[in-house]
């Protein structure tokens, strides 16, 4: 079976941005907005594929081993050619690049930390505006 840019991009999202695991909220590259841009093309060993991986900013030193990651997993992907990956030197990333479910799995991820670590309660000398609610309480003996 002749893999697909569909297959490919599956391929690449099991490359998780290490930043992402740390934020509690993991993704892959693809997801991420990392792959820039992704062709394949009719090669005479299979489907060729040329990518470009970038990072979220200029000081990330991940992009090569994105790279090194992105063969290795590709080259076992039968029906794959020759790989040719660039790394994106623009460092032009911004959130919007992310996919839109990912979007809003980090949203709903920042909305479910905010109301554990920062519950609000109205301020009532100043309707709608929110502050620090009174702080936990310890459950059990103390």
């Amino acid at each position: 079976m002749t893999p697909t840019e569909r297959d490919v991009r599956a391929v690449l999202n099991q490359i998780i941005d290490p930043c992402s695991r740390v934020a509690a909220a993991p993704v892959g590259l693809v997801d991420m907005g990392l792959i820039r841009r992704l062709t394949l093309t009719e090669g005479i060993r299979g489907v060729d594929v040329h990518m470009v991986i970038g990072v979220t900013e200029y000081g990330c030193m991940l992009a090569p081993s994105f790279a090194s990651e992105a063969r290795k997993l590709l080259e076992a992907v039968p029906g794959i050619g020759a790989i040719d990956i660039e790394l994106d030197a623009e460092f032009d990333w911004e959130p919007g690049d992310m996919s839109p479910a990912y979007r809003r799995h980090l949203a709903e991820r920042r909305a479910a930390t905010n109301r554990v670590m920062l519950p609000l309660r109205a301020r009532p000398d100043r309707p709608g505006t929110p502050v620090a609610a009174e702080p936990l309480r310890p459950v059990g003996p103390t």
